[in-house]
């Protein structure tokens, strides 16, 4: 499938791959691809994005917002599952350490994700929604828009939650897609015309 992906759109996987690694995550999900799609500025997903106010800052703090504290649950959980009181050795450390002891430094990562990393199963199912947009909207090839559809269609991944809680739905981003491509078509004939 991959060979029907436009230069753009296969830019965004693998930017993809990369936004999951400096997040420190062990996966590839939805919101990797999101944030892949707003790494390509001259994308038609990330022209449209822009056009209806998502950035990448936003589009992190959101994920960061959903993610840590789960995260940090997680290993409260299995701490506790043990007999270890994570509140209690934070305060401990803290207090012979320093307030902020427990804290990794900026740019430090946990381990290292190297080579391939697995994608989740609903970055999966993006990716052939992104095959049927394309296949929709008469695309010989499929673009970053066909991916940015695809995650709103999947419509559970934490990509699609984010967009929805900024209020960017399937209708704001086919008609920002349109109207961009319009606007493209026209200085195109623009310049044909000029040349």
């Amino acid at each position: 499938m991959f060979e029907r992906f436009s230069s753009g759109a296969r830019h965004a996987v693998v930017q993809a791959q990369h936004e999951a690694r400096h997040l420190d995550h062990p996966i590839v999900g939805t919101e990797h691809l999101l944030l892949g799609l707003l790494d390509g500025r001259d994308g038609l997903a990330a022209r449209a994005l822009g056009r209806l106010g998502i950035s990448p800052a936003g589009v992190r703090a959101s994920i960061k917002e959903a993610v840590e504290p789960a995260r940090r649950q997680l290993d409260a959980d299995a701490l506790a599952s043990i007999g270890i009181d994570l509140d209690a050795v934070r305060t401990r450390v803290e207090e012979s350490f320093g307030p902020g002891a427990l804290e990794r430094a900026p740019g430090c990562r946990r381990g290292p994700h190297r080579g391939y990393m697995p994608i989740s199963p609903r970055a999966k199912k993006v990716l052939e929604l992104s095959l049927r947009e394309a296949i929709r909207r008469k695309s010989g090839t499929i673009g970053t828009e066909h991916l940015l559809l695809g995650i709103l269609r999947e419509g559970k991944g934490l990509a699609a939650l984010v967009l929805a809680e900024a209020g960017v739905d399937t209708p704001a981003v086919e008609a920002a897609v349109d109207a961009i491509q319009r606007a493209d078509d026209a200085a195109q004939d623009g310049r044909a015309d000029a040349g």
